[in-house]
């Protein structure tokens, strides 16, 4: 059993950062982009829809793939496939062009949010609550490095299509990473991906788990997404002050699930995850009140924190309650995540193009409720 870190692990949070890049790059450009293509706020939400699209497909081919051929392959191509989505978008010159792009990004993305969770089972199978806290907490380490970066480029004046460039450039570097790192060997298994699929679809506790992600990403999608937004639509007007809410926002998730994986040691994750549901319903009812950047600063860094434990908790929740193969396991239950993460902020941006973005902002405490709920259910 190997406890301590290892190369492959670095490789790893360097590949969820990327993945975190290629999530995050769209949001923070968006005024750009909207400018430059002319394109409405349900059009905007709907750029995220379609890097999700296609990225639920693969996150169930690549599960089943990986089971067969292993990991390596495939974790590494996520990563090339991100620069090349990354690099389409660049030299995109009309919304169709950008949709096409955004789905080759979502078929990278689903290669890499499906196969590096497991992966890290694999390199820890004892402990996994802590590990896949520390691992997933550099999605945030992502989203913060970019927006900060992206920001401040976008404030000097540089060019969107050269930010996309910049990524892709990252990406890339991730991809030969992991090509030359050395994998756990695959454990064969008799047992048929489809028939496995069908028993844990089956699983009535697995619908509780399926739910509770659905809407942990919901929210965490709905605060990366269309922070910046908020900021330059009613508070200032600056690429830099809406980055840095992008930021603020990313900088408390990761430091939560780095403080998550200390916590996992001293209480039930059930614990930690329904009272950082029950702070996310009282921060999230006070953003679409909030009148300074200042105050609105302050409740992003809450909400950070509210939200840093629901998806890496709940995929170490589900590992230990549910006897499948963690792939598949772990697969089925990202492609709930992601539909959170590209139907919440459509339904914001829809919402902001009838009402108001404010009114958008107004259904994250229901997510939160929603999650205390489930809690609920699984207390029992």
């Amino acid at each position: 059993m190997k406890t301590e870190l290892t190369r492959l692990d670095l490789a790893c949070w360097g590949g969820f950062m990327m993945f975190a890049t290629s999530g995050v790059v769209t949001p923070i450009c968006l005024p750009e982009i909207s400018s430059a293509l002319s394109i409405s706020l349900s059009e905007s939400g709907g750029l995220e829809t379609a890097r999700t699209c296609l990225l639920l497909v693969v996150l169930i081919l690549s599960g089943i793939l990986a089971r067969k051929w292993g990991k390596k392959h495939f974790v590494t191509w996520g990563q090339y496939l991100l620069a090349i989505g990354l690099l389409m978008i660049s030299y995109a010159d009309s919304y169709p062009m950008l949709i096409l792009s955004l789905m080759v990004t979502g078929i990278g993305g689903g290669f890499t949010e499906a196969l590096i969770n497991p992966l890290i089972i694999d390199i820890h199978p004892k402990d996994s609550g802590k590990y896949l806290n520390i691992t997933n907490a550099f999605y945030p380490v992502g989203v913060m490095v970019s927006a900060l970066l992206f920001g401040e480029l976008l404030t000097l004046g540089y060019s969107w299509r050269l930010v996309f460039r910049i990524a892709a450039a990252g990406a890339l570097f991730m991809g030969i990473s992991f090509h030359l790192s050395r994998f756990p060997l695959p454990v064969a298994d008799q047992q048929s991906s489809k028939r496995l699929i069908a028993q844990i679809l089956k699983t009535p506790k697995f619908w509780l788990f399926a739910i509770a992600i659905f809407l942990g990403a919901g929210v965490e999608a709905a605060f990366t997404f269309w922070s910046r937004s908020y900021v330059e639509t009613y508070l200032r007007d600056m690429p830099r002050a809406g980055a840095i809410a992008v930021v603020v926002f990313a900088i408390t998730m990761a430091l939560g699930r780095l403080l998550s994986a200390k916590l996992s040691q001293m209480i039930s994750l059930k614990t930690l995850m329904l009272g950082s549901a029950i702070l996310g319903v009282v921060v999230s009812s006070g953003i679409p009140f909030s009148e300074n950047l200042i105050g609105f600063y302050i409740l992003l860094l809450l909400a950070g924190f509210a939200t840093a434990c629901f998806w890496p908790t709940i995929l170490a929740e589900a590992a230990e309650h549910l006897s499948f193969d963690t792939t598949l396991l772990f697969v089925v239950l990202a492609c709930f995540g992601i539909a959170g993460f590209g139907i919440v902020p459509w339904i914001m941006g829809v919402i902001g193009d009838t009402a108001s973005l404010k009114a958008g902002f107004s259904i994250i405490p229901g997510l939160f409720i929603g999650l205390i709920i489930v809690l609920a259910f699984t207390r029992r």
